[in-house]
C-alpha cells in the first residue's frame, strides 16, 4: 500500500488546475517566436508547448483507464519517463506551436471537467518504484507540472508566472518530490522539478 501522503482539498486542487490553465491562456498564443530556449532542458517553446500536448493527452489516457475499472501499472518514473516524453514528443502530428497550444487547452480542460466528477478515491494508476496514487494524489501532481511550464513559458520570453496559491500546489507535489519546507514553496518547488528560480531569457 502507498506510504505517499495525502493531497490539498480538492477544491483547493481544481482551482490550481484552473489558475494555471488561465495563465496559459494569457500568455501562450502571444508567442511568435517558437525557437526561443526554454528553462525546461533543451527545449525550446515550440518543444514545450508539443510536451504540454502530449502530457494532457497522457493524462486522458491514465483517467479512461481508472474510470473503466483496469488501471495502468508499470507506468514510468524517472529516465524511463524522460524516455516516453521524448517518444510522444516525436511522434506528435501537430506541427505549429499555435495548434499545440490550441488542442492543449481544449485537452487540459476537458480533463480539469473530468476530475470535478471522477471519484478522487479512485486508483488512477501504478507508478514503478512508487506504487498506486489516487486521482487525488496525482491531480496534485499535475498542477505541478501545469504551473511549472507555465514558469517555463513566461521566463522563455521575459515574462513571470507564480501560482495564486503555491502552498497547494508545493504540498500537492510532496507525493512524488522532495519539496523543501523551509522558505518559499513556490521557489522550493521549482529547485524540485530542476530549475534554477533565476533563469532568464538570453538576449537576442
Amino acid at each position: 500500500m502507498s506510504m505517499t501522503p495525502p493531497p490539498p482539498e480538492r477544491d483547493a486542487v481544481l482551482g490550481s488546475y484552473a489558475d494555471a490553465l488561465t495563465a496559459f491562456r494569457g500568455f501562450g498564443l502571444t508567442a511568435a517566436d517558437w525557437d526561443v530556449l526554454t528553462p525546461c532542458g533543451e527545449w525550446n517553446l515550440l518543444d514545450l508547448s508539443g510536451h504540454l500536448l502530449a502530457i494532457a493527452r497522457y493524462y486522458h489516457r491514465l483517467l479512461d483507464a481508472a474510470e473503466a475499472g483496469h488501471h495502468l501499472e508499470g507506468l514510468p518514473r524517472g529516465g524511463q519517463l524522460a524516455a516516453m516524453n521524448a517518444r510522444d514528443l516525436r511522434d506528435l502530428v501537430e506541427p505549429t506551436g499555435d495548434e499545440r497550444m490550441e488542442f492543449f487547452l481544449e485537452l487540459a480542460s476537458a480533463h480539469l471537467q473530468r476530475l470535478q466528477r471522477v471519484d478522487w478515491k479512485v486508483i488512477l494508476g501504478d507508478w514503478s518504484g512508487l506504487g498506486p496514487l489516487t486521482v487525488g494524489q496525482h491531480s496534485g501532481v499535475a498542477i505541478g507540472e501545469w504551473h511549472v511550464h507555465a514558469w517555463d513559458m513566461a521566463r522563455s520570453f521575459g515574462a513571470e508566472h507564480r501560482p495564486s496559491d503555491p502552498v497547494v500546489v508545493a504540498e500537492g507535489n510532496r507525493v512524488v518530490r522532495n519539496v523543501s519546507y523551509q522558505g518559499d514553496p513556490w521557489q522550493a518547488l521549482l529547485r524540485a522539478y530542476g530549475r534554477d528560480p533565476n533563469w532568464t531569457a538570453v538576449p537576442r
